[in-house]
């Protein structure tokens, strides 16, 4: 199996987290690189800043970008956020701010408001297909980055570089059928952590990230992926593999990989590189920064996530 390198960085703020994370694999992201370069932050709330991508975060991603050989001409900041009107989370976090600090175009885009849309089929609870609605804006991109924070999670376990990239950019009306169930009033555990990790597989096809960066300086634990239960993390990992990266920064966070569901159907597929013996992990070792995150209060029905028909469910 191919090895794959992900950089955890511990400096002295978020902002030097993101750009040393970055600075660490730029020999694997540099080729990734393309005229157009879409962050995708996660505003799970456009209130709560622990729970929402700070724009620091994408400073580092920014002035990263802007030391390569052949920096990006545009640069879109893109999310579907949990929000009450139109570009609240961008206004709250001051995100405009960001458009003025630099040289290079940068535009803020509102994904709740896209029209152009492909479609796949995704597989409910009862077994039956549900058509999703992915934006020809996140498709269309050459290069994306998933900017996600470190969270424990409801459902997953944890919420990281890949769920980001999905869950927030889809059509929002179809995010709650990922689970499994027409509404959230009609959830059910543990039958949704197993529909949800197939179906955030299914997706991985289309809408993994080209990059993943997931920001442990401030992380949320206990009852997340909302509330204040905060963690000082201090560190911030990247990898070309979003699957790498994502097992790395759930080992920091004090769970294994290998039990987790989405990373589990990764590496049965072989599309991921989530063994943690074939990531060479530069600069800071995971036992020098780990700390054990406080689980959700649901975490023995997360775990439940193992499904008999799982393969034959994600080619379905």
């Amino acid at each position: 199996m191919s090895r794959v390198n992900v950089g955890l960085a511990r400096r002295e703020n978020r902002r030097q987290n993101v750009f040393g994370a970055l600075d660490l694999i730029r020999d694997d992201v540099v080729p990734k690189l393309a005229e157009q370069v879409m962050l995708k932050p996660n505003f799970l709330s456009s209130k709560n800043q622990l729970a929402s991508s700070h724009p620091d975060a994408m400073r580092g991603a920014i002035d990263f970008l802007l030391t390569t050989p052949n920096p990006p001409d545009e640069i879109l900041i893109a999310e579907g956020g949990n929000e009450d009107i139109p570009g609240e989370a961008f206004d709250n976090f001051e995100y405009h701010a960001l458009i003025e600090e630099y040289d290079v175009p940068i535009r803020l885009i509102d994904l709740n408001a896209e029209t152009r849309w492909e479609t796949v089929p995704i597989l409910l609870d009862d077994r039956t297909e549900y058509v999703i609605h992915m934006p020809k804006t996140v498709l269309d991109c050459p290069c994306t980055i998933s900017m996600a924070v470190a969270k424990t999670h409801d459902v997953t376990v944890v919420t990281l570089a890949l769920k980001n990239m999905i869950m927030g950019t889809i059509r929002k009306e179809d995010r709650v059928k990922m689970h499994g169930f027409p509404s959230h009033p009609e959830r059910l555990r543990p039958n949704e952590s197993k529909r949800l990790n197939v179906n955030l597989i299914r997706l991985a096809k289309y809408l993994a990230p080209d990059i993943g960066v997931i920001d442990g300086t401030v992380g949320l634990q206990g009852n997340g992926p909302g509330g204040t239960d905060s963690v000082d993390l201090g560190v911030a990992a990247a990898s070309v593999d979003v699957f790498a990266v994502d097992a790395v920064m759930t080992s920091v966070m004090g769970f294994e990989p290998a039990k987790q569901g989405l990373l589990y159907y990764a590496n049965q597929l072989g599309i991921g590189v989530t063994d943690l013996n074939n990531i060479d992990i530069l600069e800071t070792a995971i036992e020098d920064v780990a700390r054990a995150f406080k689980p959700h209060k649901w975490i023995e029905e997360q775990r439940q996530w193992h499904e008999p028909n799982a393969m034959a469910d994600i080619f379905a």
